[in-house]
């Protein structure tokens, strides 16, 4: 028995091993993969404003139609206007917490109201060398430099943007004074940490009764003591945000932060070219330049009509620099009204209302007016009889540079423009010249070919007007070389003159031909 029993020990291992060797192999099923979570990331850079505000929505509508559960906001902004970072805030806020989760991504910066947008997410991550805060209004001066503000002015356009940071900050749970901090510049956050480990955020008053309890304040490479000073705001880094609360994770790139999430990143929603070209077209310089081009197809309207190029070049110009800022929010409709009475009150003046007087001077007024407000944003206050805040009136002053500098340089281009423009090739087919032909239209193979390319009236000349001169016209002068009247383009200097008005030539340099009414003697 006690033999049986040790052949059973020795051949039982060995059998068991066999099965094993010939059984197929277990599908590792020990641990399950919880299905991946549908993410998309909306991207919002630049400039902050009206155009770009109604963009992330537009995309950000799109994410949630495609089933997404997450939405990675893609933030890399300095800020902008104010009113369109408040909405934006709003609107994020507004979304349902159940259905939808959302992320701030800041891989660069979200500064002003790129944090302010921030902190309206329900989370926020960020790359270790990403910045965030600095939310304080400012005012640049002309120079580029900072301004001061007075406490009273400080005060009405912080309180909307404090109550903003501080609602967000109630609602994902960031701490209030951190918020605060980001926005006011008085206020002093200290880290405290008592004798059992507990750590605070606290004002100097509140710092001052904690340290009677053994309180300390911690010490950290990453910042200085005290956290935020009365003179600075609150800018902090990713690892930074981390340590403080304000982001909950640290990652380097949006894939990384889907691949530790186990999020499955269905679609991505970027500003399109159409998006970067209307931003380059709000540009300062760029609405600069398109007042020269303005002006200065205007000017080539007037003293060489009959083109249409300078007047469709002219229309389009007129079309960016009103419509890009009415898109963006820089430009109201009352803005818009004021320039289109400014051009109806000019084309008054030039094309029935004869001379130059308060008709046209008003009109230029108005145009320059409305070109000069549409570099002013909104007010977060809303409109008033004046702008109450002293930013406005820095971009006032600023817009009031820009067409300026343009008016400046459209009047040394034209002097170029007289001096050379007839001479370069291309350019002297466009100006209108002398016109061959005669009233009792005779073949053109009568009139010589020298006399006809050389005949210019001199200044004293009389002529007749052939057309209406609204400036712009036709007149008709007296060759003597072919004995017979010859069809010219000129310009009335005096104001709206009739057509069949005798006409005396006053200037007849750089292609232009500018008359007046001949006086009775």
């Amino acid at each position: 028995m006690k033999r049986g029993h040790q052949t059973i020990s020795f051949y039982l291992p060995a059998l068991l091993t066999f099965i094993a060797f010939l059984a197929p192999p277990a599908r590792a099923q020990a641990v399950i993969s919880p299905s991946p979570t549908a993410a998309a990331v909306v991207r919002l850079e630049g400039k902050i404003d009206d155009y770009n505000r109604d963009s992330f929505f537009n995309h950000f509508k799109q994410a949630k139609a495609t089933g997404a559960k997450v939405i990675i906001i893609d933030l890399d902004t300095y800020g902008g206007l104010v009113t369109s970072g408040l909405d934006i805030s709003r609107f994020l806020k507004s979304q349902n917490q159940n259905e939808i989760h959302t992320i701030a991504y800041v891989s660069d910066k979200a500064i002003s109201a790129g944090a302010m947008i921030a902190m309206a997410c329900d989370e926020i991550v960020m790359a270790s060398s990403a910045q965030l805060g600095d939310c304080a209004p400012i005012s640049i001066k002309d120079d580029g430099g900072l301004e001061s503000m007075g406490d009273t002015e400080r005060e009405k356009h912080e309180s909307p943007i404090r109550s903003e940071f501080l609602d967000s900050a109630k609602r994902n749970h960031h701490d209030p004074l951190l918020a605060q901090s980001m926005v006011t510049m008085k206020v002093v956050v200290r880290w405290a940490q008592g004798p059992n480990g507990e750590r605070r955020f606290v004002d100097d008053k509140g710092f001052e009764e904690l340290s009677k309890q053994g309180w300390t304040e911690v010490k950290d490479p990453e910042f200085t003591t005290p956290l935020d000073s009365a003179s600075t705001l609150l800018t902090v880094s990713g690892t930074m945000a981390v340590k403080l609360g304000l982001a909950s994770a640290q990652q380097s790139s949006i894939e990384s932060l889907a691949q530790s999430r186990n999020y499955n990143i269905i679609a991505t929603y970027a500003p399109s070219p159409g998006d970067k070209i209307i931003e380059w077209l709000n540009n300062p310089i760029v609405r600069m330049i398109l007042i020269v081009l303005l002006i200065m197809c205007v000017y080539a309207a007037l003293h060489a009509p009959g083109h249409g190029f300078a007047e469709v070049l002219a229309m389009i110009s007129l079309t960016i620099l009103v419509g890009v800022p009415l898109l963006t929010g820089y430009a109201q409709w009352w803005e818009i009204l004021v320039i289109l009475t400014g051009i109806a009150l000019l084309a008054l003046e030039i094309f029935v209302v004869p001379g130059f007087g308060f008709t046209g001077i008003s009109g230029i007024v108005l145009i320059l007016f409305g070109l000069v407000m549409t570099f002013v944003g909104k007010e977060p206050a809303g409109p008033g009889v004046l702008p109450q805040l002293q930013g406005t009136w820095t971009s006032i002053r600023s817009g009031l540079a820009m067409v300026g500098t343009a008016m400046v340089s459209s009047f040394i281009l034209s002097i170029w423009f007289r001096r050379f423009l007839p001479k370069l090739p291309y350019f002297n087919r466009l100006i209108l010249t002398a016109t061959t032909g005669n009233i009792d239209h005779s073949p053109a193979s009568s009139i010589p070919a020298q006399a006809s390319s050389n005949f210019r009236p001199i200044v004293g000349a009389l002529g007749e007007a052939l057309s209406e001169l609204k400036p712009g016209g036709s007149a008709t002068f007296y060759d003597s070389a072919i004995a017979d009247v010859r069809v010219f383009s000129v310009i009335s200097g005096a104001g709206y003159i009739a057509k069949g008005s005798k006409v005396v030539v006053l200037d007849n340099r750089d292609n232009r031909i500018i008359v007046r009414p001949e006086l009775d003697a």
